[in-house]
């Protein structure tokens, strides 16, 4: 055992179902459990190629590759902020201030993760750079790693709440480009869907245990080249939920490989999160923000893998 390497990149075939720790535990040859725990805290885990979260009771299914990489591998990926590099800032006020979040890059870490390799870690940072002092950010809400678009953080716990107790009243349309054009162009999709240990979620006609009900209204734009612009309009704030409504019914999102696109190369998910519009928690005015993807975003490689992901 005192040739063990725990300090480079792990990659691991699960053999049976099991929890992450054991996983773990099995990944090196039976370190001790205490071992075990500190590999988790000082790495960063994905299952099939997907950040996974690093809970030590977090499923894993058996013939899952598990990747382990170490945070001093790690290191020099961190989030910082550079000049070259700032923040995309859409609003801001002394109570909420709403960013753009680039696909690649995690919205904010789980419980224990110390790497700060996320878009919450990056605005904070940011701030601390520009105002010279330390500025907390509260998580309202998230995007899929893959996904792009606005984001909203607030100020303090109190004002966090207040906006959480209104999200439902909170106007959030996206933008997919989508391999086929939807049919009917404009339509509800309602189902329920339950994530799973694999990290994908599952859609149903009818409530299974475990699920939560989920609607997305959607409507056609415009054709681009061989994709389809649809517009998406979230009523419910599920897990990957436009994603994999858009698989439902046969249109998955251009570079969604995990919900059935074509997966001839590695592209990002062709979807932003572009409008955002609510009323203000303490000044009550409303507040409309709107983001235009870059073109780059209507144009996905067609040639190459494309290279997005930050972290």
């Amino acid at each position: 055992m005192s040739d063990l390497k725990t300090d480079e990149k792990m990659k691991y075939t699960v053999k049976i179902n099991s929890t992450l720790l054991d996983a773990v535990m099995m990944a090196y040859h039976g370190v001790s459990r205490q071992k075990a725990k500190q590999i988790l805290v000082h790495s960063v885990f994905s299952a099939n190629g997907e950040r996974i979260d690093k809970h030590p009771n977090t499923e894993i299914l058996a013939g899952t590759l598990l990747e382990i990489i170490p945070a001093e591998t790690n290191k020099e990926k961190k989030v910082l902020p550079t000049k070259k590099d700032a923040a995309v800032i859409y609003y801001e006020d002394e109570y909420l201030l709403a960013g753009l979040k680039p696909a690649g890059i995690l919205s904010c870490g789980s419980w224990d993760d110390k790497t700060n390799n996320n878009y919450h870690k990056f605005l904070e940072n940011y701030l601390a750079e520009r105002d010279e002092k330390k500025l907390r950010l509260w998580v309202i809400h998230r995007l899929d790693r893959e996904v792009e678009g606005l984001i909203l953080f607030a100020k303090s716990e109190e004002i966090q709440e207040l906006v959480k107790e209104n999200w439902q009243s909170v106007t959030k349309k996206y933008l997919a480009l989508t391999e086929k054009k939807p049919d009917p162009p404009t339509g509800v999709i309602e189902s329920w869907i339950k994530d799973t240990s694999s990290q994908k979620v599952i859609s149903y006609k009818k409530e299974v245990e475990g699920s939560k009900f989920a609607h997305t209204d959607y409507s056609f734009i415009r054709q681009e080249g061989r994709y389809f612009l649809v517009e998406a309009e979230l009523k419910t704030g599920r897990k990957n939920q436009i994603r994999v409504h858009f698989a439902q019914i046969g249109c998955p999102i251009t570079g969604d490989r995990k919900y059935g696109a074509d997966g001839t190369f590695r592209r990002q998910v062709r979807l932003a999160a572009y409008k955002m519009e609510f009323n203000h928690p303490v000044k009550g005015n409303v507040v409309s923000l709107n983001y235009r993807p870059s073109d780059r975003f209507f144009r996905p490689s067609e040639k190459k893998d494309e290279n997005y992901k930050i972290i």
